[in-house]
């Protein structure tokens, strides 16, 4: 199966797909709990589809929406502008760390 990316935008769309992805947050969590309905749980549904699996630098499993939100600047509320998944701080600006040897000039 194919993975679906998801596009928001404007204000209205960015509204509707807040309420959207947090009622799949809400089935994900009823999902996993055993002791729910069996109506909520994934009967071969393949999570994958809508959501990139990872892990935080703790071991805890996270879904992250695969999902482009276009909208002004400061009205996406809690949504992080550098686009960064976990509270990291920023690099230094002007620094490379990937490269570990000497500058030449």
């Amino acid at each position: 199966m194919r993975e679906i990316v998801t596009l928001q935008v404007g204000s209205y769309a960015n509204f509707i797909g807040s309420h959207f992805w947090n009622f799949q947050d809400e089935l994900l969590g009823l999902a996993d709990n055993p002791g729910s309905d069996e109506i909520f749980k994934n009967h071969n549904l393949d999570m994958n589809v809508l959501y990139r699996s990872g892990e935080t630098h703790q071991g805890i499993p996270t879904y992250t929406p695969r999902l482009v939100s276009v909208d002004f600047q400061g009205s996406l509320g809690s949504v992080s502008s550098r686009g960064t998944l976990y509270k990291e701080a920023p690099a230094p600006p002007g620094h490379v760390l990937t490269w570990t040897g000497g500058v030449r000039n």
